[in-house]
């Protein structure tokens, strides 16, 4: 685990949004709630628009807006979006929302809570995606990190938001990310990628699986030299994405492994 341990490189990470500037964040789950907290902490003018009405979001909306944040909860109005800086938007909000064309129409960036996490880390971080496994192999990893010796957590897509777990400045992290969050980040550059698998899935989401394959690719999309990629050599679809990194790949398999490969020999 010495690789991350010594590899935190701050350089990395760009600045959020502040000095006013306006940003809307659509949706007040917990994805919602942490961009929120990140963006008024670092002195963007926030507005948070959810579709639920207040009196179903009432605690959420009390944190946020303790914070700083205004929360205009009922349903998204295009006025919403008028004068914004950026939108950062939550994974559940479908990507042909009415409130992001509206931010497409007037040429405003739309980031997800996953590029707030990016842009706050300042420790090394492993980020896993995939069809399916994502949890369990990121719990995995996060406890084998602990296990070497590093402080380190899962967080992302299981449950604990990356911008949180990014500000709590822990030695190494361990990021599920979904093809959602994948989808509306630029910032994003783990010194190891993991792509499990691939099949369609989330199409009513993403529209086609050549959209929702080139989500998922996004992962290794910033990294290059001495980062690592990590493939499935035994899923075509996923393995012809993998092939793609412009980084070191190692590869995994289920059966007999190729010099520098990870696989099985007589069952083990």
């Amino acid at each position: 685990m010495s690789g991350l341990r010594d590899r935190g490189d701050p350089t990395r990470s760009a600045a959020l949004p502040g000095n006013g500037q306006k940003v809307v964040v659509v949706g007040l789950a917990e994805s919602g709630v942490a961009a929120a907290l990140a963006l008024a902490r670092a002195g963007a003018d926030v507005l948070v628009t959810e579709m639920r009405p207040l009196h179903q979001v009432a605690e959420q909306a009390n944190r946020v807006e303790a914070a700083g944040a205004r929360v205009a909860a009922g349903g998204h109005l295009q006025s919403h979006v008028e004068g914004a800086d950026l939108i950062v938007t939550s994974p559940g909000v479908p990507q042909g929302a009415a409130i992001l064309e509206w931010a497409r129409e007037r040429d405003i960036r739309v980031w997800s809570e996953l590029e707030l996490g990016a842009r706050l880390a300042r420790s090394p971080y492993v980020v896993v995606t995939g069809t399916n496994g994502k949890t369990t192999t990121t719990e995995m990893i996060a406890a084998a990190m602990r296990s070497g010796g590093l402080d380190a957590i899962a967080c992302g897509n299981v449950g604990y938001p990356f911008s949180v777990a990014a500000h709590e400045n822990h030695q190494a992290l361990c990021v599920e990310a979904s093809s959602f969050q994948l989808r509306f980040q630029e910032s994003l550059h783990p010194r190891v990628s993991v792509l499990l698998n691939l099949a369609p899935d989330h199409l009513d989401w993403h529209g086609t699986f050549e959209s929702y394959r080139d989500s998922k690719r996004r992962v290794f999309e910033s990294q290059t030299g001495d980062d690592v990629h990590v493939g499935n050599r035994d899923d075509e679809q996923a393995a012809a994405v993998s092939a793609k990194a412009r980084c070191r790949r190692v590869w995994f398999t289920t059966s007999e492994p190729r010099d520098g490969e990870i696989g099985y020999v007589n069952g083990r």
